[in-house]
């Protein structure tokens, strides 16, 4: 339920977004936002394989490492999201300061859609995927 409640301000943002008058803020915010789109889907990915990787009823270090780092991506992700709503306080700021934000953001995505892909990756090779 936390994560709906996240979800939907972020998917509303994405689908009636900002628009910005400058080419060059829109076309950056579209970046940062494809990044995100392409990695939010695997939050099911990563739900599931916690959930695969639990029902072992393992203490492999190996089980609880992945299922830690499971957590730290989908952890990441729902940061990420809550935090970027913070971009709506900066409609009224100058373009240096969005492109400044938006920069910033777009290498914070960045590290969570490979902290994503990295963690769903080792979690399938260990339940042999």
């Amino acid at each position: 339920m936390k994560y709906l409640a996240l979800l939907l301000p972020l998917l509303y943002l994405a689908a009636c977004g900002p628009s910005h008058k400058d080419a060059e803020v829109q076309q950056l915010y579209d970046k940062v936002m494809e990044v995100h789109d392409e990695v939010m889907p695997k939050m099911s990915d990563i739900n599931k394989l916690k959930k695969r990787i639990r029902k072992l009823e393992t203490d492999d270090p190996t089980a609880l490492t992945l299922l830690k780092d499971l957590d730290d991506a989908d952890e990441g992700m729902m940061s990420w999201m809550a935090d970027f709503q913070k971009y709506k306080t900066l409609k009224d700021s100058s373009k240096t300061a969005k492109l400044t934000y938006l920069n910033s953001e777009k290498v914070r995505i960045q590290n969570v859609s490979d902290m994503m892909k990295q963690s769903i990756s080792a979690a399938q090779n260990y339940l042999h995927e």
